[in-house]
């Protein structure tokens, strides 16, 4: 029996019919689970390539997916949140305790 092509899948409408995930799911995803699909589908490329015969393998390729990876990980690993994001110099009491007193000094 031939599997399905990926091309007749309704939900896959966008990939080409080239690419063949080993983690299909039966519903719709979004972009971001794509690219994490085929993240893991490349590391499964970069093993299998690794365990291949030293004149089978090509390095290059090995290479430039490992390259694709790290900056798939770096994207999906990405935190918006600021270095120096942190405490505030005073908390809000703080701030409202010297508002009240300098509202105070105004208004005596």
């Amino acid at each position: 029996m031939v599997p399905e092509p990926i091309s007749t899948i309704p939900w896959i409408t966008e990939m080409p019919a080239s690419i063949e995930f080993h983690s299909v799911t039966p519903r719709p995803v979004d972009d971001h689970t794509r690219l994490h699909l085929i993240r893991k589908e490349l590391e499964a490329m970069s093993i299998r390539q690794g365990r291949l015969h030293m004149m089978d393998s090509d390095p290059y390729f090995v290479d430039c997916i490992d390259e694709i990876v790290e900056r798939i990980k770096e994207y999906e690993d990405y935190d918006p949140t600021p270095d120096y994001a942190g405490e505030p110099p005073i908390t809000m009491a703080e701030m409202h305790a010297e508002a009240w007193k300098q509202h105070q000094l105004l208004h005596s």
